[in-house]
Parts: C-alpha cells; sequence; structure tokens
C-alpha cells in the first residue's frame, strides 16, 4: 500500500520559492504565524488571495482564509480601505453547485473582487505584483483589466466578477496584479520519488483505478491519499473512505479472491469557513453531486 502524501513544490511559479513567507507573501500552507502577522500588521489596500492550477490539499483551503481574513479587517477598522481580490485558475467558486451558489452568497455579502482563469506563474515578492496568464478568452466587448477606464457592464464577469478599480500591469501575455498582502496557496505534487517511479502516470500521481485503488499496472499495489490519481479533491475525508475499500481488496488479494464489488466513489469533503463561527460543510463525489456523509 502506497500512501506518501502530497509535498508544497514552489518551483512549479517563478519566484515563489525567493518570495515565500518573506515581507507581505504568507502561506498558512507554510507558515500560519507569518501570515496572523501579515494580517495583523495590514493596514489596507489590495489583499490578493490567490491559488495554483495544480491539484492541492484541501481545495477550500485559500478560500478559508480569504473569509477570515476579511472578517479580521472589518474587526481591526481597515476594511473600508481594502479591496480583496480571490483570484483562482477555475472558471467557478466551487465545483459542487449547491456549495457555489451559497459561496457565491458570502462572496456578494463580503464584496470580494474573483478573478476566473487565472493561472498564476510568477510572482515578484519585491515589486509586489503576482503574475498571471488567463487562460479564458474574453469575450466581445469585454474588459478585464482597464476596470478604472471603463464602465462596469463592460467587463467580462465570467473572469473579472465584482470587479474593483485594483492596479494591474501587463507583460506581453501576463497580467500582473499589484498587492499590498498575498496570501496563497503554493502549488504542489506527489513526492519526486513517486514521479520518477514506474507507480507514476504521465502528470506523476500514482496511478490506481479509481474505484478499486488498486494499481493500473502492478497488480499487487494499492495507492491511496494525496499521491493517488483520483478526479476527486485531497483531503483527510477522502482518505477516510478509501482506506477500507484498499484493506478490503487487500484481503481478498492476499486469500487470491476477487477484488470486492465495493468501490470507492470519489467522496471527499471540504469544512469551507466563511468567517469567525461559520462553515458550509461542502460534501461530493466523483460526479460533483453534494452527497452528505451518513455515516
Amino acid at each position: 500500500m502506497v500512501a506518501p502524501g502530497i509535498k508544497i513544490d514552489t518551483s512549479l511559479v517563478e519566484g515563489l520559492t525567493e518570495a515565500m513567507d518573506k515581507g507581505v507573501v504568507c502561506s498558512n500552507y507554510t507558515d500560519p504565524e507569518h501570515t496572523w502577522e501579515v494580517l495583523k500588521n495590514f493596514k489596507g489596500g489590495t489583499a490578493l488571495f490567490t491559488q495554483p492550477s495544480t491539484p492541492i490539499k484541501c481545495g477550500g483551503a485559500p478560500q478559508k482564509i480569504m473569509y477570515l481574513a476579511d472578517d479580521h479587517f472589518r474587526k481591526s477598522g481597515v476594511r473600508q480601505k481594502t479591496k480583496v481580490v480571490f483570484a483562482t485558475p477555475g472558471g467557478v467558486i466551487f465545483g459542487v453547485k449547491p456549495i457555489a451558489k451559497t459561496l457565491m452568497e458570502v462572496i456578494n455579502r463580503k464584496d470580494i473582487n474573483v478573478r476566473y482563469s487565472h493561472k498564476l506563474v510568477k510572482v515578484d515578492g519585491d515589486k509586489r505584483i503576482a503574475w498571471y496568464e488567463i487562460t479564458k478568452d474574453v469575450k466581445v466587448g469585454g474588459c478585464i483589466l482597464l476596470e478604472d477606464k471603463t464602465s462596469k457592464k463592460d467587463v467580462d464577469e465570467t473572469i473579472n466578477y465584482n470587479p474593483k478599480k485594483v492596479e494591474t500591469v501587463k507583460d506581453n501575455n501576463l497580467i500582473g496584479i499589484k498587492f499590498d498582502m498575498l496570501h496563497l496557496a503554493p502549488p504542489q505534487s506527489a513526492p519526486d520519488f513517486i514521479k520518477n517511479s514506474p507507480l507514476a502516470n504521465d502528470s506523476g500521481w500514482i496511478s490506481v483505478d479509481i474505484g478499486t485503488m488498486q494499481h493500473t499496472k502492478y497488480l499487487n499495489v494499492f495507492g491511496l491519499g494525496d499521491a493517488a490519481a483520483l478526479p476527486t479533491a485531497k483531503t483527510g475525508a477522502a482518505i477516510r473512505k478509501q482506506v477500507p475499500i484498499v484493506v478490503e481488496n487487500i484481503i481478498r488479494l492476499a486469500k487470491s479472491e476477487e477484488l470486492s464489488p465495493n468501490k470507492y466513489n470519489g467522496y471527499s469533503s471540504c469544512p469551507l469557513v466563511t468567517g469567525y463561527g461559520k462553515m458550509v460543510l461542502a460534501e461530493f463525489d466523483y460526479d460533483s453531486n453534494f452527497t452528505p456523509d451518513q455515516n
């Protein structure tokens, strides 16, 4: 049974290794104490929260800290001087529709600017610029950058939702968002010894059957957890449902029996903290169905 977990890989974003956990660049994934210091010292401006295009541990984590930070800014009296921006490579706030609907209500209530289809490619910690590749074409007549020079109705909200006058710069095909603080979920990957082994698929993850967790080539090997190539969120909740399937299949295999008819359905959950004392529990399966756990 192979369950090595996942690793932080700052090398996948140019400049991030040098900028991480220094100055106003912070991450709860690496140094939550530094994040707290950045939040306490923040006096207003652009508070940028972002996530990478790679799979990450707990896909909701980049949003949780943003919602908590928004509450803190209000308590500390700097929210009225602050533009909170969430830049994500995805095209929706969350992949499960009922949860996305609830989260968009939170976004609207907290007056947060969401930048969709923003793939983080470079961080300049000294100049305080996060550089993005826009992965979606702007609709005809739309505008995603020059909100300060155009009317709100001209902004393509499938890329720039609830637009704010945030300072941006352009370099060839990249868009830079200037920030006064940046919190990010760093890019993540399987450990090198997995990526460089025969167990890995072309993307570097353990190649397994998504129902049985059995390796697709080595039938006496099972993979589970964050390093497994499973199209679901990488969470402890997911592993809790994977383990019984793997254990039963290993026992059956040891007895030269067929694998269990029971299959892992992709269950995972993200407890999305939306403020102090508030939470949305997102539970879902491979098909992004909302599936509250009964056990």
